[in-house]
């Protein structure tokens, strides 16, 4: 596609997903709030605390932050080519996940496996693109790939060809080879090369990108969990028992120390959806697995 088609593209899908975002959502329910035990900063405006029945909360930036976001069926499974198929509904696709949990964020981080032609990672309804500017951030968060082979072709993906968007691809020198020529013409794109995971998101730190937001998949959080780089899980669960069986979405050998800080409820098309926002370790930290 030329750079005209690319742009074509792109307003195409940012009026499409601001239209999407602007449905109705139905009532938020508070089940548990234990914030007031945590050092957590409050992002919020009027809308965003109305629709949500309270503050979103975070861990402060500090030198890096980040958190993943998830939704589970009521098996734990996350695997599914469609994951609105689950039934979490608006209020997590468009409230939590393309949302509050980015609305504060420097860039969302995806793993290169769960990209296709048109993703674009970024908040679209209205009421939280004016809490982003609020905040003093650009209109968009800046877009991380984590590929250690370079596989992308960044000729095949709407994220790689938004030029006033910075990118990053976090690889390797293998990786980095292999994108060379799509990245010598994209000036706005950068391959982050290092040794451990934590030296390449140190990269990032240095760029001023401090707080981060993980959206999948699952080999990919579990890198940055098994990094030390998450301090938080956002965690929706349906009571739908859909998705590829056997797909939670921490795979990895850890025990996790999780602390639940706030527990919210909606009622979806299939039933009461729930959304648990957890931090590692934390006041009275019992350990559970990766999922419930």
């Amino acid at each position: 596609m030329t750079p005209r088609e690319w742009r074509s593209r792109f307003e195409r899908l940012s009026a499409e997903r601001t239209a999407r975002a602007s449905r109705p959502l139905p009532p938020v329910r508070t089940i548990l709030d234990r914030s007031s035990a945590f050092a957590l900063e409050r992002i919020q405006n009027s809308w965003s605390a109305s629709a949500f029945d309270g503050p979103f909360y975070q861990s402060p930036a500090g030198a890096q932050s980040m958190g993943v976001v998830f939704v589970q069926s009521r098996d734990g499974n996350t695997g599914t080519g469609n994951p609105a198929s689950l039934g979490a509904g608006p209020v997590d696709e468009q409230l939590i996940y393309e949302g509050l949990s980015r609305v504060a964020a420097d860039a969302v981080v995806v793993g290169a496996g769960t990209l296709f032609r048109g993703s674009f990672f970024s908040i679209w309804r209205p009421e939280l693109v004016e809490l982003r500017a609020s905040l003093g951030l650009p209109r968009h968060p800046a877009q991380v790939v984590l590929s250690a082979d370079g596989s992308p072709c960044p000729d095949d993906v709407l994220l790689f060809n938004v030029p006033e968007i910075p990118v990053f691809v976090v690889t390797s020198p293998r990786g980095r080879e292999r994108l060379a020529s799509a990245l010598a013409s994209r000036p706005w794109i950068t391959a982050v090369v290092g040794g451990a995971l934590q030296e390449q998101f140190d990269v990032l730190r240095a760029r001023r990108l401090n707080r981060l937001c993980s959206i999948g998949g699952r080999r990919s959080a579990t890198a940055l969990v098994d990094a030390g780089l998450v301090q938080e899980v956002y965690l929706t669960t349906t009571p739908s028992s859909g998705g590829e069986p056997e797909t939670p979405w921490y795979v990895g050998k850890q025990r996790l120390a999780l602390t639940p800080v706030v527990v919210k409820e909606w009622d979806g098309e299939l039933g009461v959806v729930r959304f648990e926002h957890s931090v590692f370790g934390g006041v009275g930290g019992s350990e559970t697995e990766g999922q419930r």
